[in-house]
């Protein structure tokens, strides 16, 4: 996100030389503090905003990881070729073989280039582009094997792969936007790329501003039963057996639902696009 962007989004923010007060939240940016107040802020926008722009207080050797100065410090790295960003989330057990668990990672994945935690939990594996590279499947198995090996849960956004230029650090700043804002609207989905999000990601803003939205989620309010009948058939492609069978329902059960709720709402979620309207009204 650049300075220009902030200033759209927050308008009552300012760019100053000096940090503000502690009335204040003051964000450092290419040697400038954007100041706003915290009052409005939100408690997701205030820690979005953390994440994005105040630098880690996690130690982090420069010299061994020029990739977090290039990412974070718009630093230079002399490579070539096209890199992606795998960002991870961890949650580790009491006791966790933390040095095995980061060999296994680097053995795993031989065309990384650099691997680092930014904080305690989470961290970045950038990869460098070869014909032979994981697809999505491959890591989410590779992580569930991982989980299972050392009692973890891991949560990871499989970022796309990009030439290594000027316009990297802001790309990956937006995967790292999309992975924040995302990361709990895929609860079955462990992990995920943008094409499994983008629709919501990129339509949230103009679901919430719009009045005729407003006014179809005040007529049609769905129950929590149907919520997780939208989210299962979304996730599986309006498939009704996959459907069926992970709700833990009978196939006729679901086929019954789901003509009882076209017969209240005139929407059929055996259509795909009733469904991806479903789907979007709520999790709007």
């Amino acid at each position: 996100m650049t300075i220009e962007e902030l200033i759209n989004l927050y308008p009552e923010g300012k760019l100053q030389k000096e940090k503000a007060n502690d009335n204040m939240f003051s964000l450092p940016i290419n040697g400038n503090y954007f100041v706003i107040s915290k009052d409005i802020l939100s408690e997701k926008e205030f820690y979005l905003l953390q994440k994005l722009f105040l630098p880690s207080t996690f130690a982090i050797d420069l010299q061994k990881h020029p990739w977090f100065d290039y990412l974070f410090n718009q630093a230079d790295v002399e490579v070539d070729g096209s890199f992606r960003i795998i960002q991870f989330q961890l949650k580790k057990p009491k006791a966790f073989l933390q040095k095995e668990w980061e060999q296994s990672m680097k053995e795993i994945f031989p065309a990384f280039v650099d691997f680092f935690f930014t904080d305690e939990s989470n961290g970045l594996l950038i990869e460098q582009y070869t014909k032979k590279h994981y697809q999505l499947t491959d890591i989410q198995s590779i992580f569930l094997t991982l989980d299972a090996d050392f009692d973890s849960s891991t949560k990871a956004f499989v970022g796309n792969f990009y030439p290594a230029d000027d316009h990297l650090p802001a790309l990956f700043h937006e995967e790292q936007q999309i992975f924040l804002e995302e990361f709990n609207n895929l609860k079955a989905q462990s992990v995920f790329s943008l094409s499994d999000v983008a629709i919501h990601h990129y339509t949230k803003q103009s679901m919430k501003d719009s009045r005729i939205i407003q006014a179809y989620s005040k007529q049609l309010v769905f129950s929590s039963e149907f919520k997780q009948i939208i989210l299962s058939l979304w996730h599986h492609q309006g498939n009704i057996s996959s459907t069926a069978k992970d709700l833990y329902m009978h196939r006729n059960t679901l086929h019954y639902r789901i003509e009882k709720f076209y017969e209240q709402s005139g929407l059929s979620l055996k259509k795909m696009d009733d469904l991806v309207f479903c789907y979007l009204l709520i999790t709007k």
